[in-house]
C-alpha cells in the first residue's frame, strides 16, 4: 500500500493562491494523501474560504500570525502521515510530483528530505533544484544545494528526530535550518529533479537588481547567526565567526558611508541584539544538536561554497536597493 502524505500547507493573507494550489494538489496521480492547511490568522477571508470550498480539507485557525516554523509545526503535529510535505500556498503542483518524490524517498532509507525542481508560477523557468550556500549558510553560493525550499518533503520519523522546525526562526531560513539538521543527523538532503512544481517567488535577485528591505535584511541576519550557532562544532565556529563578523563589519561600512544608518541599526544591530537576548535558547538547541549529531561539519561544508556568497552577489549586482517600506 502507498504510504500516507500529508501535505501540510501554512497559508497568511493567501487567498488568492488558495484554489490554484489544492487544485493541483487534488489533481495529483499520488493516491494516499492528507491535505491540512493551517491559517495564520488571515484577515483576507481566507479560514471561510476553506470552510465553503474545500469543506474535506483539515483546516487548523491559528487565529493570529505564528510564523511559518511554528505553525508548520502546528500542521504536523495534526498530521498521521509517513511522509510530510511542507508545500507553501502560493504553489502548482505538477500532476506526479507526489509520486516521484515518494519513490524517491523508499529507494534509499537514508534519503531524509527531498525536494523539487522549482519553476516561475507561469512554468517557463526553472528557478533552482535546491539552494546553494555559502559557509555561513548563506543562499546564494556555487555546487551542490545545501536546502530545498517551497516544498519540504520530509520522513515523519526524521522530522521529529531532529525536532521539527525551529520555532524562533520566524520566517526566512526555517527550510535551511532543518535541511541542515538533517544532513548533521546522517541523512542525505536529495533534489528530485524530475518532480516539479511552479512557485510564485519572492526573488531578491531580478535582472540586474538586488532587491531587498530592512526588516527582511534582519531577519535574514538574525537566523542566519543562530543556525551557524546550533549547528557548527565549536571548532568550526571558532574559524567561521570571525570571518563572518569581519564581513558585516565591511557590510556595515559601506552603508554608513552611504548614509544608511537606518539599515545598521534596524538591520545588523537588531540582529545581534535579537541573537544575544535569545541565546539561552540558542545554547539549549546546541546542546541537543552538538550530542546528537552523527556527522563532522566537513561533511556538510563539501556541499558549500568557499566564496562569500555576499562578496558575489555584491560583485554581479553592486549594493542592494532597500524599499521604502519594511
Amino acid at each position: 500500500m502507498e504510504p500516507l502524505v500529508s501535505v501540510i500547507i501554512v497559508n497568511y493573507n493567501g487567498k488568492h493562491y488558495l484554489e490554484g494550489c489544492i487544485e493541483s494538489l487534488k489533481a495529483s496521480s499520488y493516491g494516499n494523501l492528507e491535505l491540512i492547511l493551517v491559517d495564520n490568522g488571515s484577515k483576507d477571508g481566507s479560514p471561510d474560504f476553506m470552510r465553503s470550498g474545500y469543506p474535506g480539507i483539515r483546516l487548523i485557525d491559528n487565529g493570529c500570525n505564528l510564523g511559518l516554523a511554528i505553525a508548520s509545526n502546528v500542521g504536523a503535529n495534526a498530521s498521521e502521515g509517513e511522509y510530510l510535505f511542507f508545500f507553501n500556498n502560493d504553489t502548482i503542483a505538477d500532476k506526479e510530483m507526489l509520486s516521484k518524490l515518494v519513490k524517491a524517498a523508499e529507494a534509499d532509507e537514508r534519503t531524509g528530505v527531498c525536494g523539487c525542481t522549482t519553476m516561475t508560477y507561469d512554468g517557463k523557468e526553472i528557478i533552482n533544484s535546491g539552494v546553494a550556500c555559502d559557509i555561513y549558510g548563506y543562499p546564494f553560493g556555487e555546487g551542490a544545494p545545501l536546502y530545498v525550499d517551497a516544498g519540504i518533503f520530509i520522513r515523519r520519523k526524521v522530522f521529529y528526530e531532529i525536532g521539527g522546525f525551529d520555532t524562533k526562526l520566524f520566517l526566512y531560513g526555517e527550510d535551511r535550518d532543518i535541511c541542515w539538521r538533517a544532513l548533521l543527523y546522517g541523512y542525505d538532503v536529495k533534489v528530485v529533479e524530475e518532480a516539479s512544481f511552479r512557485h510564485d517567488s519572492f526573488c531578491a535577485v531580478k535582472g540586474d537588481t538586488l532587491t531587498t528591505n530592512v526588516w527582511k535584511r534582519h531577519v535574514g541576519e538574525r537566523n542566519l547567526i543562530r543556525t551557524m550557532l546550533k549547528n557548527y562544532s565549536s571548532r568550526t565556529l571558532l574559524r567561521i565567526l570571525p570571518l563572518y563578523m569581519l564581513q558585516s563589519l565591511a557590510e556595515i561600512a559601506v552603508f554608513t558611508a552611504l548614509g544608511r544608518l537606518d539599515v545598521v541599526v534596524n538591520a545588523y544591530l537588531r540582529a545581534y541584539w535579537w541573537n544575544i537576548a535569545n541565546i539561552r535558547d540558542t545554547l539549549r538547541l546546541r546542546k541537543r544538536i552538538q550530542m546528537e549529531r552523527r556527522v563532522p561539519d566537513s561533511v556538510i561544508m563539501e556541499r558549500m561554497s568557499k566564496k562569500s556568497g555576499k562578496l558575489l552577489l555584491l560583485k554581479k549586482m553592486g549594493v542592494p536597493k532597500f524599499a521604502a517600506t519594511n
